[in-house]
């Protein structure tokens, strides 16, 4: 398969994904709910429930006129309304959304014409660099102190129902190598010569970890299921038999500014990540056990004025309850809250105005992020 083809099956590929990671995370796009929204500006109001589903029936019907049209306006109209959508609620800047509208931004460089191998070859080694960078980092991520102790112990534990102890103890301990495992991984992706050994790791990795977090597994965040089937076929897509064109020149690579785009917000900017300086989520920081984390310190007063469905995420004692924020957003949304200072500050705000206390009976316990490296 030429690159051209390959080119409009990961657009149609992504298109997909878009749609289904929408409806599983429904709550996340419309209506009533109790979670609060996280604008990006505080005083920015966008459209209120009921009413916004008007967003999420536009949403729907851009990804459906992208899917079907061969023109790029729907497409364009899709990522300025994901960027509104992302706007008026940060919690919608998960990583597959973002990572999904990148790759669609990125195809958006490709003239459709399959007599210019210097610009489909561009967009196509663009596509490549972006998919590697995000298995080079989200490796990286999982260089901290956590990962094995506390997000690699707890994804493996389905695995305890067939092993036994001394297996357990051996899956335990290969967790000490996943990072750079997952770190190769996007190394070799790059590497021509490796792919026919990366590829069955990726798409086994992969599959491991739809087991691990399905149905059979901990039944957790259904929402990244359809993203790992989608990074499967991604990978097919742009490393698999992948025919070198006669005519591209290397030094048209850098000319392009798609590539520069990848670059900076699949390189650069991730750097600034392992300083917190950057967001965790826009940096690969997948499950990497290494993120913000904050609780809400209720008094007993702010916690009688909650709603009976948010004190079911308080854990109670005398004069120090607790909000879980985390648990709250992943059963409400079907998704994580973006683990940020300013989002977990927003909360904060919205539990003080409904119970109509201060911030003396809400208190922010915020846990910084493990700083990686120092630059």
């Amino acid at each position: 398969m030429r690159i051209p083809q390959r080119l409009q099956l990961i657009k149609l590929t992504i298109l997909i994904g878009v749609f289904i990671s929408v409806v599983l995370s429904f709550n996340l796009w419309a209506g009533q709910r109790w979670f609060p929204k996280s604008p990006l500006f505080i005083d920015f109001t966008g459209i209120p429930a009921p009413y916004d589903y008007i967003n999420l029936g536009a949403l729907i019907a851009l990804i459906v006129f992208a899917f079907i049209s061969n023109s790029k306006i729907p497409t364009v109209l899709l990522i300025l309304f994901s960027i509104y959508l992302c706007i008026d609620d940060q919690n919608r800047l998960q990583p597959w959304f973002f990572n999904y509208m990148l790759i669609l931004a990125v195809l958006l460089f490709y003239k459709q014409r399959v007599d210019e191998p210097n610009n489909y070859t561009m967009v196509f080694i663009s596509l490549q660099v972006l998919v590697a960078l995000i298995y080079i980092f989200s490796g990286l991520q999982k260089m901290n102190s956590h990962f094995i102790t506390h997000t690699y112990t707890w994804m493996i534990s389905p695995l305890e129902q067939i092993l036994n102890t001394r297996q357990m103890q051996l899956a335990l301990h290969f967790g000490k190598i996943v990072p750079y495992i997952e770190l190769a991984i996007g190394i070799g992706l790059l590497i021509k010569p490796t792919r026919y050994i990366i590829l069955p790791m990726v798409i086994a990795m992969h599959i491991f970890i739809l087991l691990l977090l399905g149905p059979f597994g901990n039944s957790y965040n259904y929402v990244v299921w359809p993203w790992n089937i989608i990074m499967i076929i991604l990978n097919l897509l742009l490393f698999a038999n992948v025919e070198r064109e006669r005519f591209f020149d290397i030094a048209i690579l850098f000319k392009g500014l798609c590539f520069y785009l990848v670059i900076t917000l699949m390189f650069i900017f991730p750097f600034f990540s392992f300083q917190n300086k950057y967001d965790s989520y826009l940096s690969s920081s997948l499950y990497s056990g290494n993120t913000n984390d904050c609780k809400l310190i209720i008094s007993d007063d702010a916690y009688k004025k909650l709603p009976y469905y948010i004190q079911n995420f308080v854990t109670t004692s005398p004069n120090h309850n607790i909000l879980h924020i985390k648990k709250w957003a992943l059963t409400e949304l079907n998704t994580p809250c973006v683990p940020e200072y300013r989002v977990f500050k927003s909360v904060q705000r919205y539990i003080i105005h409904i119970t109509e206390t201060s911030s003396q009976d809400v208190k922010m316990e915020f846990t910084e992020r493990e700083k990686l490296f120092n630059l």
